[in-house]
């Protein structure tokens, strides 16, 4: 009995494994097909590259003078700040200990002249 057990479960373990492989052997046979190329990247008209040349450069004029108008303005405030600051200074003794006030004017005035460091770069 044990004998005609083995063999069925053979026959059948060898049956799945015959019908499992041919499930799997036609894949094998025809790799996946791979992703369709990316589409190629719209070319602008070159008369929309020349006008919006036009377009581009007139905004960065525009930003220059923005950018130039408030360093000036940076600058009017620079001036103002440390002429209060010197004017400050004289009114008080040197034996005196400088007052929260000042350092708070020198502390403005650095974060100022930062400023207008960096747009004086361009940045």
């Amino acid at each position: 009995m044990r004998e005609t057990r083995r063999g069925f479960m053979m026959a059948v373990a060898a049956v799945a494994g015959v019908l499992t492989a041919e499930k799997g052997w036609p894949l094998a046979q025809y790799p996946p097909t791979p992703p369709p190329p990316p589409q190629p990247a719209e070319i602008p008209n070159p008369a929309e590259i020349r006008s919006n040349q036009h377009a581009s450069s007139a905004a960065k004029r525009v930003a220059l003078r923005q950018n130039e108008k408030e360093f000036r303005e940076g600058v009017e405030r620079l001036f103002q700040l440390t002429s209060e600051l010197r004017d400050e200074v004289r009114k008080t003794t040197t034996t005196e200990v400088l007052s929260v006030r000042m350092v708070k004017k020198t502390e403005e005035i650095e974060k100022l002249s930062k400023m207008l460091k960096s747009k004086a770069k361009g940045g």
